[in-house]
């Protein structure tokens, strides 16, 4: 599949055949921004929550926590951070 898909927030992922690239990935109701005062509303699917995880490439727009999310930043310990 070539395409793009929207997760939430600034969250996208790019497929190639598998997921190549996801942006800004704030990946839990439990990681929250702004000191506590922010979460996300919803809950991303697993098998969406694994594209992401997958991703040979992640990049972060900007500093902001709900796009470069400190507990979400744990996640990609084995991925190429753009």
């Amino acid at each position: 599949m070539l395409g793009v898909q929207t997760i939430g927030n600034a969250t996208l992922i790019a497929y190639d055949g598998t997921p190549v690239l996801s942006t800004d990935p704030w990946m839990g109701r439990d990681h929250y921004a702004y000191f506590g005062s922010w979460h996300l509303p919803y809950n991303i699917p697993d098998n969406i929550r694994e594209d992401v995880i997958k991703s040979e490439y992640i990049w972060f727009s900007h500093g902001h926590p709900d796009h470069l999310n400190p507990d979400s930043l744990n996640l990609f310990k084995n991925n190429k951070i753009l």
